[in-house]
């Protein structure tokens, strides 16, 4: 096989030929030619050991050409290392962007729940006396809330209201994406 290389001249003509027989051995369709299965089978066999080891000697070939390029040049091997790295940074860069902001979503998620909650645990006697009345007892003053659970959720003039639990939050538990 390797003598065939040489004589060619050209190791990608001849990787594209074994790829075409290759390819030609399990497509022909012949039932009526008087060729049996076995036969079929050991020609698809031939080929393919074939490009496999055209393919390997190409692989050789770019392997020799690489080891020669990092020995005689050894700062473009350095080069590519550095490419390689900032892709990696790059892709790592947009994955942390993407988590970011799908904990901001995940934390106005929970902020509505929180505050929806605290709109529908309120006492009869009216929304400012009752507000008055649990920030007193929580010793919160006037500046927030206190829900049962211990989280303290700061109310102020430029909180937006929202529909109510059911419109912000699907059935399934995840929030939408707008």
């Amino acid at each position: 096989m390797a003598s065939s290389s040489n004589e060619n001249g050209n190791l990608m003509d001849e990787f594209e030929e074994a790829f075409q027989a290759c390819l030609l051995s399990l497509t022909k369709s012949e039932p009526n030619t008087g060729t049996n299965k076995d036969e079929i089978e050991l020609e698809v066999q031939k080929t393919t050991n074939r490009f496999i080891d055209v393919a390997r000697q190409m692989e050789a070939f770019f392997l020799q050409k690489r080891f020669l390029v990092s020995t005689l040049k050894p700062d473009m091997l350095i080069k590519d290392e550095n490419q390689d790295l900032r892709n990696e940074i790059a892709r790592k860069e947009q994955l942390l962007n993407k988590h970011y902001s799908r904990l901001e979503e995940w934390k106005a998620c929970l902020s509505d729940i929180q505050a929806n909650q605290g709109v529908h645990n309120r006492p009869i006697g009216g929304v400012s006396s009752g507000m008055a009345a649990m920030n007193e007892s929580a010793g919160m003053g006037a500046t927030g809330m206190s829900i049962p659970g211990g989280l303290n959720i700061p109310q102020g003039p430029n909180r937006p209201v929202s529909g109510g639990m059911i419109s912000s939050i699907p059935a399934y538990g995840v929030p939408r994406r707008f």
